[in-house]
């Protein structure tokens, strides 16, 4: 694999520093306790799925450690999992197979239910597993620190105030090429911090890369809610920043209701030794069209397509969908050359913009050059829509939550005739 990535309830990475990955799932077909308790059957799916984001000095609004922590919060847990919008994941379980689903078991789920129904008993505190030793938030989560740090100047987000999206630059000091290892957002304080995207910046009069602002040359990352550790690479893959690179990072800061807090956010970086060559170059491509992102008022399925076609033999690594309030559902297609039908992908089908995971495939896909990649994005402008800030505006493109965008990030990178037909030959 070229991509590790840790996303909403995935802790594979959190080992190497010292955290003790929760057991895997259950499988769907395992029996539902009948008399389950806190401590020897609720409290490991906490620990497995919820608590990685549901901890002190997080964003959540509530931490999950302890019995007196959740019993409170019981039956809204109980709905939020049963309505499948906790832990965070939102893509189409049948459709496609992913690298650290967070997604609870339909055993797991009636496990829960089956807990607040009979009063959320705690249990023998004896049947409870050890605490997990969660890393601070300020943690470099590879084991090593990284060889270059870029921080942004600090912003003061007051309480109750507009969400802000200042884009601070910085010169990275590099004299040569340098191939990226792993790169990690830290965001001073990530209760305000609701996004970061790290770009390489060019001359500002540069053409404008598709889907990212003026001067852009790459997207390095792209930090939602629930990453927490970043990308790293394997050995053969890496990512290229430049020596006449600067870093731009655009940070969108949700203010607290009620509290002003100053973030300082640093970006990590760990780089292959100098002289090292990848075998595969990653990189980064926002499928998107503005122009038809057209929403008028009301319109509960307002439709808008994007294309992008790969130049040579390709592997795609990961998807993410990214729109507004507005957003409902996004798919993923592949159009074959010559194919009569498109290839269903990824099917997010129903999107929340406050939790925007990477989808990253178990195993890259492998398509042929003159492949379509194909963009459904789907929004929701109804009065239905709980988070719509206006179901009488017409809507279209925008930096601003309350307009839209629709935008697939596609991580990949290509590869030769000779390994696409070796790699065919395999299936």
């Amino acid at each position: 694999m070229p991509l590790s990535k840790v996303s909403v309830g995935a802790i594979v990475l959190l080992a190497s520093v010292g955290v003790s990955p929760a057991s895997a799932a259950p499988n769907d077909g395992d029996a539902v306790p009948e008399h389950p308790t806190f401590t020897r059957d609720v409290l490991p799916i906490l620990q497995r799925a919820c608590q990685v984001c549901h901890r002190p000095d997080m964003f959540t609004p509530m931490p999950l450690l302890t019995y007196e922590e959740v019993r409170p919060w019981a039956r809204s847990i109980k709905q939020r999992v049963e309505a499948r919008t906790m832990p965070p994941w939102f893509a189409d379980r049948t459709v496609g197979r992913y690298r650290d689903d967070p997604s609870l078991s339909d055993t797991e789920i009636a496990t829960i239910g089956r807990w607040v129904d009979r009063g959320a008993p705690r249990g023998n505190p004896a049947d409870a597993p050890p605490p997990v030793a969660w890393p601070a938030v300020d943690t470099w989560y590879h084991g090593e620190e990284p060889d270059l740090v870029v921080t942004s100047p600090p912003v003061v987000v007051p309480p109750n105030s507009t969400e802000t999206y200042p884009e601070p630059e910085m010169e990275t000091g590099l004299t040569e090429d340098r191939y990226i290892k792993w790169i990690q957002v830290m965001p001073g304080e990530s209760r305000v911090v609701h996004h970061v995207l790290v770009y390489a910046v060019r001359d500002a009069d540069d053409e404008a890369a598709d889907g990212g602002p003026q001067g852009v040359r790459e997207l390095l990352a792209n930090r939602a809610r629930g990453d927490f550790v970043g990308d790293r690479f394997e050995d053969g893959y890496a990512r290229l920043l430049r020596r006449d690179d600067r870093i731009r990072l655009q940070l969108h800061y949700l203010p607290d209701d009620e509290r002003s807090f100053s973030d300082r956010t640093r970006v990590g970086i760990k780089f292959y030794p100098p002289g090292y060559e990848p075998d595969y170059v990653v990189t980064t491509r926002a499928v998107s069209n503005r122009h038809d992102l057209i929403i008028p008022p009301g319109e509960a399925n307002a439709r808008s397509d994007a294309y992008f076609t790969l130049s040579e033999p390709t592997r795609i690594i990961s998807f993410q969908p990214h729109m507004h309030y507005r957003g409902k559902a996004m798919t993923l297609e592949a159009i074959r050359p010559g194919g009569t039908r498109p290839e269903l992908l990824t099917d997010v089908d129903r999107f929340a913009w406050d939790w925007q995971p990477t989808y990253v495939y178990e195993t890259p896909l492998t398509l042929p050059a003159g492949t379509v990649m194909h963009v459904t994005a789907y929004h929701d402008n109804s009065a239905a829509n709980r988070v719509n800030p206006d179901p009488t505006a017409a809507v279209g493109w925008g930096q601003r939550t309350i307009d839209e965008m629709n935008i697939g990030w596609l991580d990949y990178f290509h590869i030769s005739e000779e390994e696409y037909a070796a790699l065919q030959a395999e299936e």
